[in-house]
């Protein structure tokens, strides 16, 4: 890994097969894990994915779901995906969360780890209530602040520093420069009160599919078993899943 190219960028420096393939995996986790949420079949619901990137999995999201939007800040991975993925029922267009105005619009909004990306957390997450229909699903996957060793860089303890102590880090250890685009990973405290805030019913979950990730191996599966074991070290996970509802009515509304 070279300087200023953090290990998110591994997925954009895939072989086109490679990074089909594990987009196969992604969409097949995302679906089996919402599921059990979701307010009707597949096939009848709106998807929008937040930070669609080369938009791989939105494509394949769209092979299951009636109608499937990525949303996509950088305007070269916009226009990849859109001359990548001709699907009828499948769209891309450039902005970031804070461009999102629909208003109860999608059954099913993804947001894979774009939320450690997002210098606003309550904006995001009021624009995202918004445009999901009353019974819609957050699927939001995102590193975990209090996990050792930082998930973009894989840097110890760097996301626990300050910011102008993590850039000074990232330089020191010539792994970059500025860390602040990916300093805004949650704790699962300040999750669960940011997503209480807007009124959404959430809870923490396990994958649904753990063959579906290229890491799902023994340690993978000991991971959740201890998470199923005792929920509370979700606080330390290397990750935090979550599924989140909008209620139906004021009344639905409870965690």
């Amino acid at each position: 890994m070279s300087a200023d190219r953090p290990a998110y960028h591994d997925f954009t420096d895939m072989d086109g097969p490679a990074r089909f393939q594990l987009a196969k995996a992604l969409a097949r986790q995302i679906v089996t894990t919402t599921r059990p949420w979701l307010s009707a079949l597949p096939e009848s619901l709106d998807v929008l994915d937040l930070g669609s990137g080369y938009g791989d999995t939105a494509a394949e999201l769209a092979t299951t779901f009636r109608s499937v939007q990525g949303i996509e800040p950088t305007s070269r991975l916009v226009e990849t995906a859109q001359t990548t993925h001709l699907r009828a029922n499948l769209s891309f267009r450039r902005g970031g969360v804070e461009d999102v105005t629909d208003v109860d619009a999608f059954d099913l909004v993804v947001l894979d780890n774009v939320y450690e990306h997002l210098p606003d957390h309550a904006l995001g997450l009021q624009r995202i209530t918004a445009a999901l229909r009353p019974g819609g699903v957050l699927y939001l996957l995102t590193p975990n602040r209090l996990w050792p060793v930082e998930a973009h860089y894989r840097l110890p303890c760097l996301a626990w520093l300050p910011l102008p102590l993590a850039n000074r880090y990232l330089r020191v250890t010539r792994r970059g420069t500025d860390y602040t685009d990916a300093s805004y990973a949650p704790t699962s405290w300040s999750l669960g009160r940011e997503l209480s805030r807007v009124g959404l019913d959430w809870r923490f979950v396990l994958p649904g599919d753990p063959d579906a990730v290229r890491m799902g191996g023994p340690h993978y599966r000991l991971g959740m078993a201890v998470l199923r074991r005792w929920p509370a070290l979700w606080a330390i996970s290397k990750s935090l899943l979550v599924i989140a509802i909008k209620p139906r009515s004021v009344s639905d509304s409870s965690h």
